[in-house]
């Protein structure tokens, strides 16, 4: 992370909202969709040593991926020990350490790390699988002409990469982590003139295993729609390349080359904290599952002591540490969402809904965005439609039930379905202005 800016320019948002309507009323749910990631929801720790209080909550969020990186780890990597003590607090959590190392130093320099955490195994409880080359080149290199960072990204990723993979092949590489999902930059490092994606010479494995890219979008509108448009559209482009690179380079199974979000949220402090931030939070984290990302990292756990101005982009607020918007919809993921993912339709633009499926276990997230009034809804998990004045929600998980309830405006519910049991947990904005964690509704 280093500054919140895009060097694209905003698209009228107008044209936006039309195609994500018509991705949510086309949509094709004939079958249950792809496993979901076990390392989905992930965060970073900022280069700011975390109180054992950050910690803690950071562990009951249910987090499983934890990213070590940003523009600070690359001019100024932090101590072997220090690095030592987060990697083992992540893996103790039952979270996945992603440590990033740094495009400034030799390839020597990065083996090094890999083989202090993987081959000598200095007290880390397990090997490190995932790792991450540099951060932001574009912005941290002087923000030179788009068709030019390519060749330079290329110079130092693929020997730093190929000195890692010498000392342990079995790690996953990500990268080049730019500031934006910037078209130029992607299409000449992913299968284009720059290409990053094929295999080292000589050897059975290639240089890069996934594209990351960071987002924080800059308009002004509301994060819940217009924000996650923005990284809607991101996705979109994220999935189209690493299929159209499997393609070329014939890469299947565990040599599929994957994506992942190294970096997401709003703008800055004042919005970071707010509702519509974690409505945000929910809905990219459902694209990520659809689109087969392997992970989204919001930034960060915390930093600028939770003050709600400036570089704060903390999902714990302020002294306290009150867990925010975007951390409750982080946790509704990463606590119940398992199995396979499952597509929602909703007959109504303001309300979203998608799920999972695991064994006989269902889980829904819906949200409403809409800032007035309440709206009566029928669920159905078999794909069916209803008709009426009410909102028809259908999902096709091959479970025959349907339910009806109501949804007050700004607020997301999640249902657990387990055999005949059915739980809601409810969280509103008044709940999040209040502090107030979400509330176990109803037992059916």
């Amino acid at each position: 992370m280093q500054t919140k800016e895009s060097p694209l320019n905003l698209k009228k948002l107008n044209k936006s909202k039309t195609v994500f309507i018509g991705f949510l009323l086309i949509i094709n749910s004939a079958m249950l969709g792809q496993a979901i990631s076990p390392i989905l929801v992930g965060n970073n720790v900022w280069y700011i040593n975390p109180s054992e209080e950050v910690w803690q909550k950071t562990a009951e969020s249910g987090l499983t991926l934890i990213r070590i990186g940003g523009h600070r780890y690359d001019v100024e990597m932090p101590s072997k020990e220090t690095l030592l003590d987060w990697v083992n607090r992540i893996q103790g959590m039952n979270a996945e350490p992603m440590l990033q190392v740094s495009q400034y130093q030799t390839p020597k320099q990065a083996a090094e790390i890999v083989k202090f955490f993987n081959i000598e195994k200095n007290g880390n409880k397990a090997p490190i699988k995932f790792w991450n080359i540099g951060n932001e080149p574009w912005l941290q290199n002087g923000r030179k002409p788009f068709d030019s960072v390519g060749a330079f990204v290329e110079t130092y990723f693929k020997p730093i990469a190929a000195a890692m993979k010498e000392v342990d092949p079995s790690i996953k590489i990500y990268g080049p982590d730019v500031c934006d999902y910037i078209d130029e930059i992607y299409n000449d490092l992913f299968g284009g003139k720059n290409d990053i994606t094929g295999k080292i010479p000589g050897k059975g494995y290639y240089y890069c295993d996934g594209l990351s890219w960071h987002r924080y979008p800059q308009g002004d509108g509301n994060p819940a729609t217009d924000g996650y448009i923005d990284i809607f559209e991101r996705i979109v482009k994220a999935k189209a390349k690493t299929d159209f690179v499997n393609e070329k380079h014939h890469r299947t199974g565990d040599d599929k080359l994957i994506w992942g979000i190294g970096e997401y949220n709003s703008k800055g402090g004042e919005i970071v904290h707010t509702w519509e931030n974690g409505q945000m939070f929910g809905a990219v984290l459902g694209a990520v599952m659809k689109y087969e990302g392997l992970y989204a990292a919001t930034w960060s756990m915390f930093e600028h002591d939770g003050s709600r101005t400036g570089t704060d982009f903390s999902f714990l607020d302020g002294d306290n540490l009150t867990p925010r918007a975007s951390y409750r919809h982080m946790e509704f993921i990463a606590k119940y969402f398992k199995g396979n993912y499952v597509d929602g339709i909703s007959s109504h633009q303001g309300i979203i809904c998608f799920g999972s499926k695991q064994d006989d276990a269902v889980s829904v997230l819906i949200m409403n965005r809409e800032t007035s009034g309440e709206l009566a809804y029928t669920l159905n998990l078999n794909n069916k439609s209803e008709i009426g004045d009410h909102v028809s929600l259908s999902l096709n998980t091959n479970v025959s039930k349907k339910i009806e309830g109501v949804i007050k405006a700004e607020s997301s519910q999640l249902l657990i379905f387990d055999g005949s049991e059915i739980k809601m947990y409810s969280y509103s904005k008044a709940d999040f202005l209040n502090g107030e964690a979400p509330s176990l509704r109803g037992v059916r």
